[in-house]
C-alpha cells in the first residue's frame, strides 16, 4: 500500500543562508514555514508548488552543490511520492542524495534514502532499492551504532524489501529490530512507533500469526488513540493500521470483521481527504476484495471501478499504480464468468507493464499466463500458446530454468497440449514441471499434485490405467498426509481414481472411491468450489451404482442414486437462485441476519481452505506446522458453525431453505409427500445416457434410457420446430418422432405408473423445454390426415394430468408450508410492454437468445434487450379478454407504460388470486455467470438500480403474493433451436416463497384466443370443482381445446399444448 511519508522540516536545513540579503532569507524562511505547514497538514499539491518555487530561489541564490539545495529537492520528492509521482519523486531524490552522500551527512542521508526507497519499490526498481537500503544502513551503522533511533527507517526498508520477496524470516528480524529500538527511544513520536507496530503486525498477518499480528495492530491504534484522543483518526498512520488490520481479518476468514474494519477506514480516510487520495481508494480496493470473496461480485465490482477511475484520476491511464485497480476488476469479471470483459483489461495491464518493466519482465510474463488462461476458458487455445511459450521463455530467461513459475508455466503449456492431443509434448512437459517442483519442494509436497493430475489425466486419456493409478496413488497420499483427508483435492484426487477403475472395469472399487469422496464435498455443498467436484462425483456415482447392480439396484443403491439425481439437478440450476441469497441477505430481518452468517462462514471456509493449501506450499524449512494445526482447527470449527446455522435456517425458515439450497429428499421422504394417485418422476441426462427415476407411496425404480443429453437435446429440438419455430414457416408436429421419444422415456418405468392418473415430472436439461402432454402413448395411425391425426393422438394428456416441478424437494414445500388464498380480487394482469425507443417499428425475431445474453455479469444490457425481444401488441386483448370473464376491474390490466418494475413492486399482488404477467421470459438456455431468470416488463429510457426493466427472480422473491395461480404466458423455454430452460426452475422458485402455489407457463409465445380459453378454462374447472386439482383443471381445459370444432387449429398441438403447471397441481 502507498504510504505517506511526514514531512522532513527543511527550516532545520535552510534556516541559516549565510551572507543573503535579509530580503531573501525572510523569503526562503517564509516559504520554508508554508511548506512544512502543508507538509504536516496533508496538502500535498499546495507543497509541491510551493517547494518548486522554493528550489528555483535556492538555486539562484546558493547554487546546487549544498545541503540547502538537497534539503529542497528531499522535500520535493517527499510531496511528489505522496502525490504517487513515483519516477519524478525518485529522480529528484536520487539527485539529493548523491549531494549529500558528498557532505557526509549521515542523519540527513538516511532521511532522504528512506523515501526514496519507498519510490523505488512503487516503481518495482526492487534491485535499486535494495542497493540503497544496504547503504543507508552501513552508513548510519557506522555513524551511529547499531541500536540509534535514526536508524530505525533503514531497518524498516530492509524490511519491507524481504517482505515482497516473501522472505518473511528475514523480514521480521528487520521489522523486530526497528520496533525495539523505538520502543526504547524516548525521542520517537507515537505515530512513528505506531508505524513500527503497524509493519510486524501486517508480516505476522501474512505468516499467518493471526492473533499475534491483531495484537499488536490493536497495540498501535490504542497507542495513536492516547497520543491524539479524538483526533486519532487523523493521526498520522492511523488508517494505514486500520486498513492492514481490515486486511489481516481477511486473511484470516473473518471476512465480516474485515468487512466492518475497511468500511470505517474508508469512511475515515473519505471523510479526511477525499476519495481521490491513493490510500483511501487502496482501502476501498481492499473491501472489495472482501466483497468479492464473499460471492458479493455486483457490489465488489462497483467498488472496483470507482478505485480505478479514482487511481487513473489522480496517476493518469498508464501508471504502475493502475495496474493493481485493473488487475483487481479482470479478476471480478472472471469470477462472474465475464471472460470476455476481463480480456481487455487483462491486455491493457499488459500494455502497462511492458512500458515500466520490459517486455522480458516476470511481471509481464505473469500477465501474459492469466491472458493465456483467458483465452483457453474462452475456447481460443490456439491464440493462449504462444503466449504461454512467451511467459516461458521470459521466466527461464530471467528467473532460471528451475524457477517454480518456469515449471508452473510448463504444466499450463503441458494442459493445454493435453486438450489439444497433443499426448507426447504434454507428457514431455509435465514431466520437466514435476523434476523442476521435486528439486524445489520434496519429492512429497502439496504443491506436487497439479501436475501430478495432469500426469494422470495424460495417462488416462491414453488408457494408461496403470500409469495413471501409480500416479493417483501418490497424489492421494501426498493429498491425504498433507492436506487432510476431509480437503477438497483430496476428494477430487480420489474421483480421478474411480475413473482409472472404471476404466479398468473394476466397478466396485470405482464406487468405493466415490463413496469416500462424497462425505467432503457433501459437507461443503453450496460452496463454490465443492459444487463443481459435487457434479462431478454425481456423474460418476449413479453410472458406477447401476453398473455395480448390474442394472438392478437394490433399494439402497436407488435411495444414494436418487440423492445424487437431486443434488446433480440442483448444480445444474444452482445459480439461477445464487443472486437471491445476496439479496436477502441484504435486508434487515431474521431471515436476512441468519442468511449472512452463513454466507459468511461458506466463504471463511473457502478463505480457510485456500489458506492451509498456501501454507502447505511453503518450501521445506520454511513451513510453519503449529500455524497450519491452528488453522486446520479454526476450520473444523467453522466447518460445524456453518452445519449449524444451515440446521436452523432449514428448521426456523424452511421457505428459504428449499428456495435457496433444497437438500435431496430420501425415497422415503419423498414417497411421504406422495398422494395415492401420483407418481414422480426425476429425469436426469449424462454425456452417454440418461437415468429416470420413478416414485409412488408403494415403491420406487431407478431405470436407464438409451439417450445421452445430446440425444435428448436433438429430438425435443426436432418437436419443438413442429410446436413454435419464430417464424411463419409452418412444420407438421412429428407424432412418429412424439411417440418414439414418449417409448424411450417412459416405458422402462411405465409398470410403476401405469396405475397413477398424475404424473409429477422433474425434468433435466433439454426436458426443461418440453411440455410433457404432447408426447404420445401409442403408434399415430399412418393412414389418417394430419388433422385427424391431431384429433385422435394418444397423447400423453387424455390420460395423465402433469404437473412439473422445480426439483423434488420442491414438493415439500409446496405442501407442508402452502396456506389457503385469502385474496379478495380474482385477477391483476401486466403486459405489452415497451421495448423499444422507435415504437415498435424496429423488426426482431420471435426467438429469444440465451438468458445470459442480456446481462453483464449482474447488470441488464438494455441495448441488447431493446434489439433482441419482439414486442407483444397482442397480449393486451389477451389480458382484457382474461380480466372479463373472471369479473376483473378494467384498472387491474396494466399495459405498456404502466406494464412497470415499479408498478409490480407497489401493487398490492396479495389481494389477487390469480396474477398473469403476458410478456417475455428469460429463462431458456443454460445457467451462466450471474444472470438471472427475469420477466421482461417495460425497459426504461434510464434505467436505475430499482428499476432496469426486469422482474428477476429475486425481486420475485420480495414480493408479497397470495395467488392460487401466476400466469407466464409469452415465454419461450428454448432459445433459438436450442431447448432447455434451467433458469425457469430459479424463477418457479422465486414464485413460489413469494407466495404462489402454483405457475401456469407458456413453452413459446401462445396464439391470444388460445390462451384465453386454456387460462380461462383452467380457472373455471377448478373453480366448479375443487377437488380435482390444478394440474387436473387445465388437463380437462386441453382437452377441450381439443376437442373445439370452431377453429380447425385447435387440435395442433402448437396451439393447445403451449402451457405446463409448475407447482402444486395436487
Amino acid at each position: 500500500m502507498h504510504r505517506i511519508i511526514l514531512i522532513a522540516l527543511l527550516i532545520a536545513v535552510v534556516g541559516s543562508v549565510g551572507d543573503r540579503p535579509a530580503t531573501a532569507a525572510d523569503t526562503i524562511d517564509t516559504l520554508a514555514a508554508q511548506m512544512a505547514d502543508a507538509g504536516n497538514t496533508g496538502r500535498n499539491e499546495e507543497g509541491l508548488k510551493i517547494a518548486r518555487r522554493l528550489e528555483e530561489l535556492v538555486r539562484r541564490q546558493q547554487g546546487t552543490n549544498n545541503m540547502n539545495f538537497a534539503g529542497v529537492l528531499h522535500n520535493e520528492g517527499m510531496f511528489l511520492h505522496n502525490l504517487g509521482h513515483y519516477q519524478e519523486a525518485a529522480d529528484r531524490l536520487n539527485t539529493a542524495l548523491t549531494i549529500k552522500l558528498r557532505f557526509h551527512d549521515a542523519a540527513s542521508i538516511l532521511r532522504t534514502s528512506n523515501i526514496l526507497i519507498n519510490s523505488l519499490m512503487m516503481l518495482e526498481r526492487r534491485a535499486d532499492a535494495l542497493t540503497v537500503a544496504r547503504q543507508a544502513l552501513a552508513i548510519g551503522t557506522s555513524a551511529f551504532g547499531p541500536d540509534d533511533a535514526r536508524l530505525a527507517g533503514a531497518l524498516e526498508s530492509m524490511g519491507g524489501i524481504a517482505k515482497t520477496q516473501e522472505n518473511y524470516r528475514e523480514a521480521q528480524d528487520y521489522f523486530e529490530r526497528a520496533l525495539a529500538i523505538k520502543q526504547h527511544s524516548p525521542l520517537v513520536s507515537p505515530p512513528e512507533v505506531a508505524m513500527a507496530l503497524d509493519d510486524l503486525g501486517d508480516l505476522y498477518g501474512l505468516q499467518g500469526r493471526f492473533d499475534d499480528g491483531e495484537k499488536l495492530l490493536k497495540q498501535g491504534l490504542a497507542l495513536l488513540e492516547q497520543a491524539y484522543g479524538r483526533q486519532a483518526a487523523g493521526a498520522p498512520n492511523y488508517l494505514n493500521i486500520l486498513n492492514d488490520l481490515g486486511n489481516l481479518y481477511n486473511d484470516a476468514g473473518r471476512l465480516p470483521e474485515a468487512e466492518a474494519t475497511l468500511r470505517k477506514a474508508y469512511a475515515l480516510g473519505r471523510d479526511r481527504v477525499g476519495d481521490g487520495d491513493p490510500n483511501v481508494s487502496s482501502m476501498l480496493g481492499n473491501l472489495a476484495n472482501v466483497l468479492n470473496k464473499q460471492s458479493r461480485y455486483a457490489e465488489a465490482e462497483a467498488l472496483f471501478n470507482q478505485v480505478l477511475l479514482a487511481r487513473e484520476k489522480t496517476f493518469g491511464p498508464n501508471h504502475p499504480a493502475v495496474v493493481y485497480a485493473l488487475n483487481n476488476l479482470a479478476n471480478n469479471y472472471a469470477d462472474q464468468g465475464r471472460d470476455a470483459d476481463a480480456l481487455p483489461l487483462q491486455q491493457r495491464v499488459l500494455a502497462i507493464q511492458e512500458k515500466i518493466a520490459g517486455p522480458d519482465s516476470p511481471d509481464v510474463a505473469r500477465v501474459l499466463v492469466a491472458i493465456a488462461s483467458t483465452y483457453k476458458e474462452t475456447g481460443r487455445a490456439a491464440e493462449a500458446t504462444p503466449l504461454y511459450e512467451k511467459a516461458l521463455r521470459i521466466f527461464s530467461g530471467k528467473l532460471g530454468s528451475d524457477s517454480t513459475f518456469t515449471a508452473d508455466t510448463l504444466a499450463a503449456i503441458g494442459r493445454q497440449q493435453l486438450d489439444a492431443g497433443q499426448f507426447e509434448a504434454a507428457g514431455q512437459n509435465f514431466a520437466r514441471a514435476l523434476a523442476i517442483q521435486e528439486k524445489a519442494f520434496g519429492n512429497d509436497h502439496a504443491n506436487l499434485l497439479p501436475t501430478l493430475r495432469g500426469q494422470a489425466l495424460l495417462a488416462l486419456r491414453t488408457k494408461n490405467y496403470a500409469d495413471a493409478r501409480s500416479v493417483l496413488g501418490r497424489a492421494l497420499a501426498i493429498a491425504q498426509s498433507k492436506l487432510g483427508a476431509d480437503h477438497l483435492t483430496t476428494s477430487a484426487t480420489l474421483i480421478n481414481l474411480s475413473d482409472v477403475s472404471a476404466g479398468e472395469t473394476k466397478w466396485p472399487e470405482a464406487l468405493a472411491e466415490l463413496r469416500q469422496a462424497a462425505g467432503p464435498l457433501a459437507s461443503r455443498a453450496g460452496t463454490g468450489e465443492a459444487a463443481g467436484l459435487l457434479a462431478d462425483l454425481d456423474v460418476r456415482l449413479i453410472r458406477a451404482i447401476w453398473t455395480v447392480s448390474g442394472g438392478k439396484p437394490d433399494a439402497q443403491g436407488i435411495n444414494e442414486a436418487f440423492a445424487s439425481a437431486q443434488r446433480l439437478h440442483e448444480t445444474r440450476a444452482a445459480s439461477a437462485v445464487a443472486l437471491m441469497s445476496s439479496r436477502f441477505a441484504a435486508g434487515s430481518d431474521a431471515v436476512a441476519s441468519a442468511v449472512r452468517r452463513q454466507q459468511d462462514l461458506k466463504a471463511s471456509l473457502e478463505s480457510l481452505d485456500k489458506r492451509i493449501t498456501a501454507e502447505l506450499g511453503a518450501p521445506d524449512g520454511k513451513r510453519n506446522d503449529s500455524l497450519i494445526a491452528n488453522l486446520r482447527n479454526e476450520s473444523d470449527g467453522v466447518r460445524k458453525s456453518l452445519g449449524e446455522i444451515s440446521a436452523r435456517i432449514a428448521r426456523d425458515f424452511p421457505a428459504y431453505a428449499e428456495l435457496s439450497s433444497p437438500a435431496p429428499l430420501s425415497v422415503a421422504q419423498a414417497q411421504a409427500l406422495l398422494k395415492p394417485d401420483e407418481a414422480q418422476l426425476l429425469f436426469v441426462a449424462l454425456s452417454d445416457r440418461s437415468f429416470v427415476f420413478a416414485v409412488t407411496r408403494e415403491a420406487a425404480a431407478m431405470q436407464e434410457i438409451p439417450l445421452s443429453a445430446r440425444d435428448l437435446t436433438d429430438r425435443v429440438a426436432a418437436l419443438r420446430k413442429g410446436l413454435f419455430n419464430g417464424t411463419s414457416d409452418v412444420v407438421p408436429f412429428d407424432l412418429d418422432a412424439s411417440y418414439q421419444l414418449y417409448a424411450a422415456l417412459f416405458t422402462p418405468v411405465a409398470g410403476i405408473i401405469a396405475a397413477k392418473p398424475k404424473l409429477l415430472i422433474v425434468p433435466t436439461g433439454a426436458l426443461t423445454s418440453l411440455p410433457f402432454q404432447v408426447l404420445v402413448t401409442r403408434k399415430p395411425d399412418a393412414g389418417a390426415s394430419q388433422a385427424d391425426r391431431y384429433r385422435s393422438a394418444a397423447w400423453l394428456i387424455r390420460d395423465k394430468a402433469i404437473d412439473v416441478l422445480p426439483s423434488v424437494s420442491s414438493l415439500r414445500a409446496l405442501r407442508l408450508y402452502a396456506k389457503v388464498s385469502r385474496a379478495s380480487k380474482p385477477f391483476i394482469g401486466f403486459g405489452n410492454p415497451v421495448l423499444q425507443l422507435d415504437g415498435g417499428k424496429t423488426k426482431v425475431s420471435r426467438n429469444v437468445d440465451p438468458y445470459s445474453t442480456y446481462y453483464k455479469g449482474t447488470a441488464v444490457d438494455i441495448d441488447t434487450l431493446r434489439k433482441g425481444l419482439a414486442p407483444l401488441p397482442e397480449t393486451a386483448g389477451e389480458l382484457l379478454a382474461v380480466a372479463h370473464q373472471l369479473g376483473a376491474a378494467d384498472g387491474d390490466v396494466r399495459l405498456g407504460a404502466d406494464a412497470t418494475v415499479t408498478n409490480v413492486k407497489l401493487a398490492q399482488l396479495d389481494q389477487y388470486r390469480v396474477v398473469d404477467f403476458a410478456t417475455h421470459g428469460l429463462v431458456a438456455g443454460e445457467v451462466r455467470g450471474l444472470s438471472e431468470p427475469a420477466l421482461v416488463l417495460t425497459l426504461p429510457a434510464h434505467p436505475t438500480a430499482d428499476d432496469d426493466g426486469l422482474l428477476t427472480s429475486s425481486r420475485v422473491a420480495r414480493l408479497t403474493l397470495d395467488a392460487d395461480w401466476a400466469v407466464l404466458s409469452a415465454c419461450n423455454t428454448a432459445a433459438g433451436d436450442q431447448p432447455g430452460a434451467e433458469g425457469l426452475s430459479g424463477l418457479a422458485r422465486a414464485f413460489f416463497y413469494a407466495g404462489a402455489r402454483a405457475l401456469l407457463v407458456s413453452h413459446w409465445p401462445v396464439e391470444s384466443d388460445a390462451a384465453v380459453k386454456l387460462t380461462t378454462g383452467a380457472f373455471s374447472e377448478l373453480a366448479e370443482h375443487p377437488e380435482i386439482g390444478r394440474a387436473e383443471a387445465l388437463r380437462r381445459s386441453m382437452l377441450a381445446l381439443i376437442a373445439n370444432p370452431s377453429d380447425p387449429r385447435n387440435a395442433e398441438p402448437a396451439v393447445w399444448a403451449p402451457f405446463v403447471l409448475v407447482g402444486e397441481g395436487g
